[in-house]
């Protein structure tokens, strides 16, 4: 079988290529400088490839597909896929750790203990964000043009600044919720009590 690398996913197959590429180098090196087992190394691997490029990528193939910063198409998705990695999923981690410290007050071995679970829960989350973004997004284009006309027929010129300001911290309150519902789910997962 032929493969055709003028299709339209030939820079998605470039970029993988690459990354197996990197990782196998990095497999190789790592095993003639380490004593880690080259399975451990596997996990590892695919596990930063899952936390710190995936959502990226899943956003970059919804909404970005075409985008070009160079002339490299592959390197414009690796690189836009790492840093729509990075920013959701670290962002979010970090406030799920700063309220399991001061919000709810878990022990130190007990946040440990659900470090292997948050970071896959965060990543699941924010793929389906942006898959349901991307399969709402007619329905929620609309419904912001209804309330903006709403808002500017009740309160005049100031009604959509308005409108977006309570939308900013309505969508405030939806993280805070998140960020709690992903420390209780990863809590009952992990078998923890937290109190």
């Amino acid at each position: 079988m032929k493969l055709n690398l003028e299709s339209k996913y030939k820079t998605d197959l470039l970029m993988w290529a690459g990354i197996l590429v990197v990782s196998v180098v990095f497999i190789g090196i790592f095993m003639v400088f380490t004593t880690t087992s080259p399975l451990e190394l596997i996990k590892k691997i695919l596990s930063a490839i899952l936390i710190m490029f995936l959502p990226g990528y899943v956003i970059v193939k919804l909404y970005l597909d075409e985008f070009k910063l160079t002339e490299n198409a592959a390197l414009d998705k690796f690189i836009l896929s790492f840093a729509l990695s990075i920013i959701p999923v670290q962002s979010l981690a970090f406030l799920v750790n700063y309220f399991a410290i001061h919000s709810l007050e878990l022990d130190q071995e007990i946040r440990i203990g659900l470090e292997n679970w948050v970071p896959l829960i965060i990543v699941l989350l924010v793929i389906a964000v942006a898959v349901g973004l991307k399969f709402f997004h007619g329905r929620l284009a609309a419904l912001w043009q209804r309330l903006s006309a709403w808002s500017s027929q009740k309160l005049g010129e100031s009604g959509p600044m308005i409108l977006l300001i309570l939308t900013t911290f309505l969508t405030l309150a939806v993280l805070f919720g998140l960020v709690r519902l992903i420390l209780f789910v990863v809590i009952k997962a992990s078998g923890f009590q937290p109190y």
